[in-house]
């Protein structure tokens, strides 16, 4: 009898051991990452995706509510990670978020087994102060330039290269589905004595090797968006890891109506 209740004893023991740690390990897989208003969220894939429309139907990026928020999806050059850039107006602070990859993802020579869903967390974050100063570029600096278009003043950037060689978003067209992230020369982009230098000041910062090195990952890229994955996104996210345009963020209703005119009509700015 004895045995026995001891026996049933090591059982429950046992079965409340097991209970919390597939507690525990479900808790550790669903931990939200920690991230902030403008951060390019990044998501390794175990296949190279193709791009299509199965592909785009089988991401899903929403906050608490439920609500779809209004992020800009797009895939790394090798096709083996999913870039999300935030809002327009950013993430807000505290809100959760839950990206979900349906088991629909269309890959080369995979198949996901099973829905994938990922929860992050939005924090405030290190507050970055920009500023323009008109000197000779070094390897690594933000590179800019202002020009107008139909009447809207805005300023192309790029990451300075040495050699005169830039790395920035352009097209020989002018057309946003021309448009890809390659090293040219300087000239015609980036003439001198008209640009300038695009000072960065804050924690969240890379050194000049890691910055250009972050900048040649992402050649061949071909994701411009005017409004969510322009010229400045990419460049700041090269030095920050911040994906963000200070021009979008202080826009006017009016001129963001006018641009997203502009994104409808396939124009790139540079």
């Amino acid at each position: 009898m004895k045995n026995h209740f001891f026996i049933k004893l090591i059982s429950i023991f046992i079965i409340i051991a097991a209970s919390f740690l597939g507690y525990k390990i479900y808790t550790l897989n669903n931990k939200p990452a920690i991230i902030y208003k403008y951060t390019q969220i990044q998501i390794p894939l175990k296949g190279e995706i193709i791009w299509d429309d199965t592909s785009i139907k089988s991401i899903s990026v929403k906050n608490e509510n439920n609500e779809t928020m209004d992020t800009y999806v797009f895939p790394s050059v090798d096709g083996t990670t999913l870039f999300v850039n935030p809002p327009i107006d950013g993430f807000y602070t505290d809100d959760k978020i839950c990206v979900t990859l349906s088991s629909n993802l269309h890959f080369k020579n995979y198949k996901m087994p099973q829905e994938k869903k990922l929860y992050f967390q939005v924090k405030s974050g290190d507050n970055i102060t920009l500023s323009k100063v008109h000197k000779e570029p070094q390897y690594g600096d933000i590179i800019g330039t202002e020009d107008t278009f139909m009447g809207y003043q805005y300023t192309h950037y790029g990451i300075y290269v040495g050699n005169n060689k830039v790395i920035h978003y352009c097209s020989n067209t002018g057309n946003s589905k021309d448009a890809e992230i390659k090293e040219t020369d300087m000239s015609p982009y980036f003439r001198n004595g008209h640009y300038f230098i695009l000072n960065i000041k804050g924690n969240s910062q890379f050194d000049s090797k890691e910055t250009v090195k972050r900048a040649k990952i992402r050649e061949g890229e071909k994701s411009y968006n005017l409004l969510q994955n322009n010229c400045e996104h990419f460049a700041i996210w090269a030095k920050t890891g911040y994906s963000m345009s200070y021009q979008i963020d202080s826009l006017s209703q009016e001129k963001l109506a006018q641009l997203k005119i502009f994104t409808a009509m396939g124009i790139n700015l540079q």
